[in-house]
């Protein structure tokens, strides 16, 4: 069925091939057509129009109600001004924006207010008016031995537009005692009033050239120690607040246009507050009633923030918080009231100044024990103390920095202390090249202040309001 049988092989080629096949095609579009096309519109169009000159007419002038109306409203104008005249809107303003305003403080003017005869006085107090335009300075001896019977006199000078103040004096008040203290009424510029080492206090009408005499307000038992004006209520006038080194302090009424003083209330810090009198008697002699006699001896006096609290210092280191409301009369008077409500830790010496703040419930005083301090109206205790190097016998508030001090005395530079932190302001100093300072008072009307020192010299700086930011 099968068998075996070899055969020769065949073959055959192979129809595979390595050639490719391309091809090739191309698109294209037709070109992009662009067509511009432009369009202007022009309008031409005048108009003008002419009015015929008409003559002004001339008409008569009634001089006789032209001065009738002057007269009806020039009282109303010089009272508006008055009013406005402690306005400070304008502070600052510089019409020629490209100056610039120099932010250090220049001694601008120096000189000797006294004459070869009155060389052995000294300029006592310094006050610059409400306007900022002029600089009283009242002088005293420099020692009393005993009770004073010394001339004396109190010199005007008028500050220039450039912040030069001429030596000239402008006018001057001769007096019959020695000046403790000055001031200006703080609105009506021409009112003016001082206080005496024999105890007086007068007030003079600058505006009235013929007045020679000055009104005598009120008489203390001793030196005038503070001279303050102080206003009551937003419609009544201003008083003036004296206090004296015999214990008492007055509050005076001004009425009919100044010339007549009316004592208002009396006040008397009583020695039974001195605690190293406790145990002395009602009366020395055993009849005189204690309200006959001095308290204690009032060094210094200024209001807080508060309108009717104000903060006394006495000789015998005493710190007392005060009220004008009080109504606690002084054994042996009805009509004498003891103000305070409240003692402040006291010093160890006496209390030589005290400045309250207006913007805050602060007060700063200085002792003889070389120290600064902080004390808020309501509490008795420190809020802060600041060592000085020397006994300060004055302190002013910087007018244009919030809780700086000023204080001055028994040395040639003003220092000037932040009292939020008590630390020196280090960019404000004035040193001067004379001797102990005795005044100083800052003008913020023209950003300037005059300081004297005891030898009656006088010197006025320029401070702007930048040196403080």
């Amino acid at each position: 069925m099968f068998s075996d049988h070899s055969s020769e092989p065949s073959g055959f080629s192979s129809t595979a091939t390595t050639d490719k096949e391309a091809a090739s095609s191309t698109a294209q579009t037709e070109n992009i057509r662009h067509n511009s096309k432009e369009s202007q519109s022009i309008t031409h169009q005048s108009i003008q129009t002419q009015t015929a000159e008409i003559p002004n007419a001339v008409t008569d002038i009634d001089y006789n109600k032209l001065a009738a109306f002057l007269r009806k409203v020039t009282p109303g104008i010089l009272e508006a001004l008055d009013d406005i005249s402690e306005s400070d809107v304008l502070d600052g303003y510089d019409p020629i924006a490209t100056r610039e305003l120099p932010l250090q403080i220049q001694l601008l003017n120096k000189f000797s207010t006294l004459e070869e005869s009155d060389s052995k006085k000294k300029i006592s107090a310094l006050s610059w008016s409400t306007n900022g335009g002029t600089l009283a300075i009242a002088y005293s001896v420099p020692y009393h031995e005993k009770w004073c019977d010394h001339l004396s006199q109190i010199k005007f000078f008028e500050l220039k537009k450039d912040d030069d103040l001429p030596q000239t004096v402008n006018k001057h008040l001769e007096t019959n005692a020695c000046i403790t203290c000055i001031s200006y009424h703080p609105t009506k510029s021409s009112i003016f009033a001082a206080g005496f080492f024999n105890g007086d206090v007068a007030l003079w009408n600058l505006a009235d050239n013929d007045l020679v005499v000055p009104l005598l307000v009120c008489v203390h038992g001793d030196v005038v120690t503070s001279l303050l004006w102080r206003e009551r209520t937003i419609n009544e006038p201003h008083l003036l607040v004296t206090s004296s080194a015999d214990g008492y302090i007055f509050i005076h009424k001004l009425t009919a246009n100044f010339t007549t003083a009316t004592l208002h209330n009396r006040y008397k810090i009583v020695k039974e507050r001195n605690p190293t009198e406790n145990t002395r008697p009602r009366s020395a002699g055993g009849r005189k009633e204690r309200a006959a006699e001095a308290g204690l001896s009032i060094t210094c006096l200024d209001f807080s923030l508060k309108n009717s609290i104000f903060v006394v210092g006495t000789l015998c280191g005493g710190l007392y918080k005060c009220s004008l409301d009080s109504s606690i009369p002084v054994q042996g008077d009805d009509t004498l009231i003891d103000p305070v409500m409240d003692e402040y830790e006291r010093y160890e010496g006496s209390v030589t100044a005290l400045r309250c703040s207006q913007t805050s419930n602060l007060f700063v005083s200085s002792g003889t024990n070389m120290e600064l301090r902080v004390y808020d109206v309501d509490q008795s205790s420190i809020v802060r103390v600041i060592a000085v190097e020397h006994t300060v016998i004055g302190l002013k508030w910087f007018p244009w920095g919030k809780d700086v001090i000023s204080a001055y005395g028994a040395n040639s530079s003003v220092n000037f202390y932040d009292i939020r932190n008590g630390t020196a302001v280090t960019n404000l100093k004035m040193l001067s090249t004379c001797g102990n300072i005795a005044a100083l008072d800052f003008n913020k009307k023209r950003d300037t202040a005059a300081l004297a020192d005891t030898h009656g010299n006088l010197e006025v700086w320029k401070i702007p309001k930048q040196a403080v930011s």
